[in-house]
Formats: C-alpha cells, sequence, structure tokens
C-alpha cells in the first residue's frame, strides 16, 4: 500500500550537522518554552485538548509568526471554512502575506498539497477529520487517525517541513 521509501544509511551521531536542527524562534515565550526553545524543523507535534480551549486560535497565531519570519505556511482545516479561518484571523489582527489556508480532509489531497506548496510548517486542524481511502473505516478511527498520522509523520521526517496536528480530547473514561 505504502510507495517504497528509499533507504538511508545510518549516520555516526558526531557527524549530523547541527545546523540542521536549529530551531525556529517563536515570539511566545511560553509556547517556545513547551516546544523546548521552539519549533523543529521536520518534526511531528501533535496539539491535544479539549474542544474548544483555543488550540486552532494558537496555532492560527503561530502560523502567522512563522509566514512572516520563516516562510510559507499551510494551514489545512477539516472542520472550518477559509473564510471561519480569515473571520478569526481578522478578530485577532493577525496578517501573513505567506500564510495559506485550505480546506481538506483527503490524506492523498493534503499530502498533493504539500508537495506541491512546498511550505516550512503546515496545521492540520484536525487529524480527527482527515481520512485515507486505503482504510474503509470512518474518519475519527483509530485506524485512520494512526494512519494519517503515521504518513504524516513519515513526510515530516523525510522532508524539510514541520507539520502540527491538532487533536481534540472527546472521551475521558
Amino acid at each position: 500500500r505504502r510507495p517504497a521509501l528509499s533507504v538511508r544509511p545510518p549516520v555516526k551521531l558526531a557527524e549530523v550537522e547541527k545546523e540542521n536542527y536549529q530551531r525556529m524562534k517563536l515570539p511566545i515565550g511560553e509556547l517556545s518554552r513547551v516546544l523546548g526553545g521552539g519549533i523543529v524543523p521536520s518534526s511531528l507535534v501533535l496539539l491535544g485538548g479539549d474542544p474548544g480551549i483555543g488550540k486552532s486560535t494558537l496555532l492560527l497565531q503561530m502560523a502567522a509568526m512563522v509566514a512572516n519570519d520563516h516562510g510559507k505556511v499551510l494551514y489545512i482545516s477539516g472542520e472550518e471554512s477559509v473564510q471561519q479561518i480569515r473571520m478569526r484571523a481578522d478578530r485577532m489582527k493577525v496578517t501573513a502575506d505567506q500564510l495559506f489556508l485550505v480546506t481538506e480532509t483527503r490524506l492523498a489531497a493534503i499530502l498533493a498539497h504539500i508537495e506541491n506548496e512546498k511550505p516550512t510548517l503546515v496545521i492540520i486542524d484536525s487529524i480527527q477529520t482527515t481520512w485515507t481511502d486505503e482504510l474503509k473505516s470512518a474518519a475519527g478511527s483509530v485506524s485512520q487517525v494512526r494512519e494519517c498520522a503515521t504518513r504524516l509523520q513519515e513526510i515530516a521526517k523525510n522532508s524539510a517541513v514541520t507539520i502540527f496536528l491538532v487533536g481534540h480530547v472527546t472521551d475521558r473514561k
């Protein structure tokens, strides 16, 4: 099912170039602190929490900062229209010429957007709305979330893109 990936030989720790792991600094002190000093390129980050606590708002603010300081950001929403995101940005007085919005839930289309746009940062809001037609289960099921997150992690690790996933905590047993 998965496309064959090229196999890279192991690299000695001492031979890994340090500049490849420079963190993207953020002017939001607490967020930078939680991320260990900034965003690590080629990483996958899951931001989880209860619905309505501000995950999307925080990530939209962060997306604009990264777009203004580090290059193109792709904000992919499976829950809100681009107009709704624009209204939130206007309320927050957030602007960024390199922040691009798209409404999409199909993993294949999301991967195509990432390949075509070559952004520095991708935000997927939310992983529970993302689905692949390689599985028969519904979007939001454990198997769909696991498969989509795994494929996105492969993209992040094998390219120069950092991906943030929004995850809603909905089940508290």
